[in-house]
């Protein structure tokens, strides 16, 4: 199986998770891709990066460079911690103009994941992905 710190495009993505077809399986994938997420610095633990929306606490803090975006995300929750990493994996490295594009209800069906999801959840998944395409909305 691949490692899961090399999962940097959604095929791949996809691939783990149709190598996992359980939803248990599921599961504890997307609590391992929590362990992978990027560090967040404790310093940037402040209001103004929290996700609205989101029932756990969580981090978001955007970054440009030469025009492309990379996401660095924190959450208290280890399922949530998964999810921002299946974001991460979609959103980073990617235009303003190619993160207008993505369509993640497409992808997530793909994925089989919000079959599963409560809809509390969803909903933070959606309020996270919502204040990534809000930042971007300015270009």
């Amino acid at each position: 199986m691949q490692k899961l710190t090399s999962i940097t495009q959604f095929e791949e993505l996809k691939a783990a998770f149709m190598a996992n077809k359980s939803w248990d399986a599921q599961y504890r994938l997307i609590i391992q891709l929590g362990r992978v997420l990027a560090p967040f610095p404790e310093q940037m633990k402040l209001a103004s990066n929290q996700v609205r929306g989101c029932e756990s606490t969580a981090w978001l803090i955007c970054t440009e460079n030469n025009g492309l975006y990379t996401f660095t995300m924190e959450s208290e929750a280890r399922i949530v911690r998964g999810l921002m990493q299946i974001v991460a994996i979609i959103f980073n490295n990617k235009s303003a103009q190619e993160i207008a594009l993505i369509d993640c209800d497409e992808l997530f069906a793909e994925l089989g994941l919000l079959n599963h999801l409560s809809p509390s959840r969803s909903n933070g998944l959606f309020s996270i992905i919502n204040t990534i395409k809000g930042v971007n909305s300015i270009d």
